[in-house]
């Protein structure tokens, strides 16, 4: 019986052990001007191989150990953040910074450039079949010829070994017909 209260006590600590050793971190990720929620935000830890992404609401959350005290917010379009985490955090709201790119010049032009067909490939496969055109005309041929293969595969119910045997032996109207029998699976 004292045996049985040990095995209870130490399977309890190794619960407490285990919820401790692995947390949740949770929180909203907004825009720093608007203060709109971010979606599809990444949420990693650096070399652990562990993360998130934040919802539609801009709601993440990850996993967190002991020893892991960095997180990364990134996305394309904000400027990466990289938080330090305080032992015991619970929830973290962050606000991410648009990532603004000055263009020094935008050309706008007037017409449709010309057309390359330089390396293009489609051209170059329709010049092939225009020159074979004559030849795969049927009209200009004295004679042609193809080959033709047909499969059927049909199914047949409440079919006995015996009849099948009967029906197969029977001569088929093809040399290559191949017969199979598949007994019907009991249930």
């Amino acid at each position: 019986m004292k045996q049985r209260y040990t095995i209870y006590a130490l399977f309890l600590l190794s619960l407490f052990v285990s919820i401790s050793a692995s947390a949740q971190i949770k929180g909203v990720i907004t825009d720093s001007l608007t203060n709109e929620p971010l979606m599809y935000i990444t949420v990693q830890y650096e070399g652990k191989g562990v993360g998130g992404i934040s919802n539609a609401n801009g709601e993440y959350q990850v996993e967190t150990r002991k020893g892991w005290d960095e997180l990364t917010f990134s996305a394309v379009g904000y400027i990466t953040k990289k938080v330090k985490l305080k032992p015991g955090t619970r929830v973290l709201n962050v606000k991410l910074q648009s990532d603004d790119i000055m263009l020094s010049e935008v050309v706008v032009k007037p017409q449709k450039e010309k057309y390359s067909r330089k390396n293009n490939p489609a051209v170059e496969f329709m010049k092939k079949v225009i020159e074979n055109k004559k030849a795969l005309k049927l009209e200009e041929n004295d004679y042609y010829q193809y080959q033709k293969y047909e499969k059927m595969k049909m199914s047949l119910n409440d079919v006995t070994l015996t009849k099948w045997k009967k029906a197969s032996t029977r001569n088929s109207p093809s040399s290559k017909t191949r017969w199979r029998y598949h007994p019907r699976p009991t249930k």
